[in-house]
């Protein structure tokens, strides 16, 4: 594949960057605007800076699509305010529900299964 067979590819791709967003530039020089960008949750990373990447992006004119660490959310309060202020702050309407990286739980939610299950997605 060619560089411009692989340019034409790029206002339908999806990307994914950091919770911290500091690829938010390079993403508006290279990717169209209103494509899907999903935002990681790395081990021992805050839901918050989730949030504030999703809203900066909603900004940029991209889809923010938090991932949502089942096994990374303390209790049953901070996944519910993780997907409140993802909703309210960033406009988030989709998310990437995974059990995360960690293999001890920090919280209530064993896997993704667990997080779908409790009633608050």
């Amino acid at each position: 594949m060619t560089a411009p067979d692989l340019a034409k590819l790029l206002p339908q791709a999806s990307v994914e960057i950091s919770s911290r967003g500091h690829q938010l530039q390079e993403l508006s020089e290279h990717f169209a605007r209103g494509i899907d960008v999903t935002i990681t949750f790395l081990p021992g990373d805050n839901y918050r800076h989730n949030v504030e990447t999703a809203a900066a992006l909603r900004r940029a004119g991209f889809n923010p699509v938090p991932h949502v660490a089942a096994r990374e959310m303390h209790s049953y309060e901070a996944l519910g305010d993780f997907l409140a202020r993802a909703r309210g702050e960033a406009d988030v309407t989709r998310i990437l529900l995974i059990a995360g990286d960690v293999a001890a739980v920090r919280g209530p939610f064993k896997s993704s299964f667990d997080a779908a299950a409790c009633g608050l997605i």
